[in-house]
């Protein structure tokens, strides 16, 4: 069996190692990898020993390159998990290293999914029936996503962001045609997520009443 007679930090990746076996090189492995298999100078390895070794290393750089992405933003454990199969690491260890990053709480779908839900209510003014949609666009369950946006929506008020979004828009607004002006902010306000009853009231009071063409295009049958 071949023994290790060297363990070298790499020179540019200081978080590296190089194993050298029976005098020379071998492979490289994170510092991770060499506290969990308790590698040091001395240690005689089997080719079983070094296939766990090479596994635990690919483990490894998923779980890094996850706690990578997570470091940019918060992602849903779906999310993370289209990105980590793209560089193929295999669906067990994708698998492995989801579990092992949501026990440590790095992954935590409740708490992105507030986040999201604050984001889209304060920062991106988006009515409800958008954030739901974004929410589950994200890989959210439909019961965590009600959930956050329960929390987040009963706080805020819909039918005043809606308000302002129509002032902004009114001054160019009012310079079109009446139906057409119309149209266009109740178009804009069904984008970005709000419910007829918040809308109709606003277009009201933004443009004038006389909402019938909103009123047969908006209303849930």
């Amino acid at each position: 069996m071949p023994i290790i007679t060297k363990i070298s930090e790499q020179k540019k990746r200081p978080n590296r190692r190089n194993i050298f076996l029976d005098g020379s090189f071998a492979f490289g492995v994170n510092l991770n990898v060499v506290a969990r298999f308790h590698l040091r100078v001395g240690l005689d390895l089997t080719a079983q020993h070094v296939t766990e070794i090479e596994a635990g290393e690919v483990r490894q750089e998923c779980f890094d390159k996850g706690l990578e992405y997570l470091s940019a933003r918060l992602h849903s454990r779906s999310e993370l998990q289209r990105k980590l199969m793209r560089r193929e690491y295999g669906d067990a260890v994708i698998g492995t290293v989801l579990d092992e990053l949501q026990r440590l709480g790095y992954v935590d779908d409740a708490r992105f999914a507030r986040a999201k839900a604050l984001s889209a209510a304060e920062r991106k003014h988006q009515g409800r029936r958008r954030a739901f949609m974004e929410l589950r666009k994200a890989g959210v369950s439909g019961e965590v996503a009600e959930g956050a946006l329960q929390d987040v929506y009963s706080k805020s008020d819909s039918l005043a962001v809606a308000r302002e979004l129509a002032i902004k828009q009114a001054p160019r607004l009012r310079k079109l045609d009446p139906v057409v002006a119309k149209r266009r902010l109740v178009g804009m306000l069904q984008r970005r997520g709000f419910d007829y009853e918040d809308i109709k009231p606003v277009v009201d009071e933004v443009l004038g009443h006389g909402t019938d063409e909103f009123t047969s295009r908006g209303r849930k049958p």
